[in-house]
């Protein structure tokens, strides 16, 4: 029996979804929300609800609409795999929903399966859901490879290690095994997650995941990498890589020549310091650097803590780190200064090199920091931009109207402004037409 015989013959379950047509687009995608928040499923359209097969039939482009429609109605995003199959002579879009990181809304509200029923979750069981969600991703790091065993500790990896912890005055007299031991990486048999990526000697074979993939376009200049090692050969590999595609701007003052790089090299050691130790290893994602005429981006899945927020980085905040064991790790061999200054640090050397300042965005799924260059677009918001992400608090509304009274222009340059801001996940929108409203994440 082949799996479509077995779907249509096992009925609808919490699994599995039977739809006669597209039409309640809004009631599949709702349950497409729900299946990726239970561990996946799939929904099979041009099936009547007792199993028997009636057929579909889909315009040109329906299925790439959908697909639109499904990333830009759900939150986080659900990337399903849309396929045409057969049976009896009839058309039957297969819908496979893979497992998410739930729990998943559809429309800004979060649902799941009960039985062969979608159902809108109450408030608490979302929250409870999201508090679940978060202890998982940040245990994750302490799960114990089972395929793993001591011998793949890069006894090399730990000396380094060792000599860089006392050099900043800690004291590890302690043997390769024990050093990991005490810093919670391994049993008396196998290594963390954590042991693996930061003393590993491959950790991509467990975690093909942890990866750095490198991309610079650089006018008609093309450059790409993808970088793989141990955490701290990624970072020292991504700083490389970034500063073979930089520029030197070269200034005269008075009779003196100076030059000045596009970006420091503390800023870029920082934000990628900050990306590997800070992802969600459970994604599939890799951590991605982009670098331009204008900006380098480093892109991390994840999200940030509560009651963390984007504005918040840029001044003095709490260090929440998801991935403790790693951060420490980083910390001990010097790529992370302080706990919680991170991105101060990112500010200040960007400030003192003479850049515009970074931004620092939740979207996608991840955490976005954009470094912008020296000799690239003077800045990434403008200054009304600016002045109102400093100035106004998180979870506050407004009307675009006010937000044109408040900086003096148009209610078209003001909407402008909002839907860059919404872009980069400053602000979001709440409601449509005439009764829209921006709140400030």
């Amino acid at each position: 029996m082949d799996d479509l015989a077995r779907l249509l013959e096992t009925g609808e379950t919490a699994q599995v979804e039977f739809k006669r047509t597209l039409s309640d687009e809004r009631r599949i995608i709702e349950t497409i929300a729900a299946m990726a928040t239970i561990g996946g499923g799939t929904i099979l359209v041009g099936v009547a609800d007792d199993g028997v097969v009636v057929g579909i039939d889909l315009g040109e482009g329906a299925r790439e609409r959908f697909i639109q429609r499904t990333l830009s109605q759900t939150d986080p995003k659900v990337f399903v795999d849309l396929t045409i199959t057969q049976r009896d002579q009839k058309r039957i879009l297969r819908i496979d929903v893979p497992s998410g990181d739930g729990p998943h809304l559809a429309y800004g509200r979060a649902f799941y399966r009960s039985g062969p029923a979608t159902v809108a979750m109450t408030r608490d069981e979302y929250e409870r859901r999201l508090l679940d969600r978060l202890r998982e991703a940040s245990g994750y790091e302490r799960r114990l490879d089972a395929g793993s065993s001591l011998a793949d500790i890069d006894d090399d990896a730990v000396r380094r290690f060792i000599a860089a912890a006392r050099a900043r005055g800690q004291r590890i007299d302690d043997a390769p095994h024990d050093v990991l031991r005490r810093l919670r990486m391994s049993d008396d048999e196998h290594l963390t997650v954590a042991g693996q990526l930061t003393f590993g000697r491959w950790p991509q074979g467990p975690f093909p995941q942890a990866v750095v993939r490198a991309r610079a376009e650089r006018g008609t200049t093309r450059d790409s990498s993808s970088i793989e090692g141990r955490l701290d050969e990624q970072i020292e590999a991504g700083v490389r890589f970034v500063e073979r595609n930089l520029r030197v701007i070269e200034e005269r003052e008075s009779v003196r020549r100076t030059s000045r790089p596009e970006l420091p090299t503390p800023a870029i050691r920082e934000a990628l310091a900050n990306a590997v130790a800070h992802r969600d290893y459970r994604s599939v994602a890799p951590t991605q650097l982009f670098l331009d005429d204008d900006r380098l981006t480093v892109w991390n899945p994840g999200h940030l803590p509560a009651p963390l927020t984007p504005a918040a980085l840029s001044g003095p905040h709490p260090s929440i780190p998801p991935n403790p064991l790693i951060a420490r790790a980083l910390y001990l061999q010097g790529y992370i200064e302080e706990w919680g200054t991170g991105t101060n640090r990112v500010l200040e050397t960007m400030a003192d090199n003479g850049n515009p300042l970074p931004l620092f965005a939740e979207e996608a799924g991840g955490i976005r920091v954009i470094l912008p260059l020296l000799s690239g677009d003077p800045g990434v918001l403008n200054p009304r931009q600016r002045a109102f992400d400093a100035a106004t608090a998180a979870g506050s509304e407004l009307t675009t109207a006010a937000y044109a009274e408040a900086h003096d222009v148009s209610q078209r340059t003001a909407l402008n402004d909002l839907r860059e801001l919404e872009r980069l996940g400053l602000v979001s929108r709440q409601g449509r037409g005439r009764t829209v409203r921006w709140r400030k994440r």
